[in-house]
């Protein structure tokens, strides 16, 4: 469908033609035309007044391609100067009421959930052009007019099936079973969306006011920086299930870093991978274990380290790292930026940890644990 859209708006370039409002393009063309423009658009920025049952939320929406987005909250009053900030491996939710914000990173992104008054299903608007568009592309639309928007002229187009359509960005993710959209004659960007359910009720409304696409919105956008005072607490995610490791040759299937060396003895045990989260091997001499874990780093939630202030230890390629003893066990570790290290054994020693830490394939990372 993708080629039939650029094909559909290439044609209709270079015939010349300018559609009004009174001598339409077919349906189908319209649906081409704005799927195009949405795969087009590199940024995209607009109000977006929603209405979900009784829940009723306006945001000024910012986003870019891929995965970054910036919502500003202007109503309900309770919710307005909220701030919800994702660059893609990163995500705030700043609420300047409390002087709060709530972090999440990496793959957790997508696990982070939250609870009423704070509205998580609002933050759905950032894809609703995406998800119309995907449905256009699948399903024939019917042409229902015209109407004028804030000045602008919209083709009104219906998608109307049997099965369920798509589900709905709302609390509780009803199906659709019907979907309007409006769409601006000129820049073919959306203006207005509703979708029904299957016995015809309304689920969710949404009306642009000054949509725009490809601005080139700068990328410091989409970051935060929490204001001085302001308390920084890890957003609560939902339990992500890692594959289990039972072998080397299953870690190394999954990309999974191995250490090249190991104490004499020791050898695989078991492991746990989260991709792009954390990875925990175990390794064992029947006796005691080595754990070896590399996990996203994230200076705003705590790690489970041994107590007692570490020793700075140097690694090559200028590397630090930090060693602690206690409570019957060895602990050596590191970051790398992205990453944060431990190897963990029952008293191996500081010279048997380093050279398990010099056999793994790290970026150098001058910082102490």
């Amino acid at each position: 469908m993708k080629h039939l859209a650029l094909a559909l708006l290439l044609l209709a370039c270079a015939a010349g033609c300018l559609d009004t409002a009174a001598d339409p393009p077919p349906a189908d063309e319209i649906a081409a035309r704005f799927i195009a423009a949405e795969e087009q658009a590199t940024d995209f920025t607009a109000t977006v007044a929603v209405t979900a049952g009784s829940e009723n939320v306006t945001v000024r929406l910012l986003r870019k391609a891929p995965e970054s987005y910036r919502l500003e909250f202007l109503e309900p009053a309770d919710l307005a100067g909220t701030v919800v900030v994702s660059n893609g491996t990163r995500k705030w939710r700043y609420d300047p009421a409390t002087r709060t914000a709530l972090t999440v990173a990496g793959p957790y992104i997508q696990a982070a959930f939250s609870e009423p008054p704070y509205p998580g299903w609002a933050e759905g608007v950032r894809g609703y052009a995406e998800t119309v568009a995907g449905a256009l592309s699948e399903q024939n639309a019917s042409y229902l007019g015209s109407e004028t928007i804030g000045g602008r002229t919209a083709y009104i187009l219906e998608v109307t099936g049997d099965s369920k359509t798509f589900e709905a960005p709302t609390r509780y993710r009803e199906a659709v079973h019907r979907f309007r959209v409006w769409i601006d004659a000129e820049t073919w960007l959306l203006l207005g969306v509703e979708m029904y359910g299957n016995e015809g009720n309304l689920i969710l409304s949404a009306e642009y006011t000054d949509p725009l696409a490809n601005t080139g919105l700068p990328d410091d956008i989409f970051a935060f920086d929490p204001p001085v005072g302001v308390e920084v607490r890890p957003m609560p995610t939902a339990a992500i299930t890692p594959l289990f490791l039972s072998s080397i040759e299953e870690a190394r299937r999954y990309g999974v870093e191995m250490p090249s060396y190991l104490p004499e003895g020791y050898a695989f045990a078991d492991g746990v991978h989260l991709p792009g989260g954390y990875t925990m091997l175990r390794f064992t001499d029947s006796s005691n274990d080595l754990e070896v874990v590399k996990r996203l780093h994230d200076p705003y939630r705590e790690e489970a380290v041994l107590p007692g202030t570490p020793d700075v230890v140097l690694l090559s390629g200028g590397r630090e790292a930090g060693y602690v003893s206690a409570d019957g066990r060895d602990q050596l570790r590191w970051h790398d930026g992205e990453y944060s290290y431990h190897l963990t054994g029952g008293m191996l020693g500081k010279d048997e940890l380093v050279r398990v830490a010099e056999s793994v394939a790290i970026e150098a990372a001058p910082v102490p644990a």
